[in-house]
């Protein structure tokens, strides 16, 4: 038996698995193995997960691979549509109202920047907020558009 060998088999293995549990995933969603396995055949989840697109932008990606020879049905190539919309896209993206900017709770919230400033005056004056009715207790900000956008929330 070659032990030189076996111990640099070993080696590689171990560095291999290391590597391997380094490498970002992809998040738990419906379309997850079907993204997997016709974008993940040429591309890494870093290439997904460093973008933040809207569902158009999303759409103009999978055309784009679509017309470079990417292999796949109509409902499959929606299907990974529907999925980097709903777990890596500009939309599906959590506002953190303790920490995010004016500017980051406008856009993500679609709210004016009245409200904004008003949930940043609050949040200075009363401290952060707990929950999605400590947030609706913001003068002059409505409590419909907060419910609406509840699960985009992050406390």
């Amino acid at each position: 038996m070659n032990w030189a060998r076996l111990v640099a088999t070993c080696l590689a293995l171990a560095f291999c698995a290391f590597a391997a549990a380094d490498k970002p995933k992809l998040p738990d969603g419906p379309g997850k193995e079907t993204a997997q396995r016709i974008c993940g055949s040429c591309h890494g989840a870093e290439i997904v997960l460093g973008r933040q697109m809207s569902r158009d932008g999303w759409g103009q990606i999978v055309v784009n691979m679509i017309q470079r020879g990417a292999q796949g049905t109509d409902d499959e190539f929606a299907d990974i549509v529907d999925y980097l919309t709903n777990t890596v896209s500009v939309e599906a993206a959590k506002i953190n109202v303790n920490k995010a900017t004016a500017k980051q709770l406008q856009a993500g919230l679609e709210i004016s920047d009245k409200e904004a400033d008003a949930i940043l005056q609050y949040r200075g004056e009363k401290g952060e907020f707990k929950s999605v009715d400590d947030l609706k207790k913001v003068p002059g900000l409505d409590a419909a558009k907060i419910d609406a956008k509840k699960s985009k929330l992050a406390f």
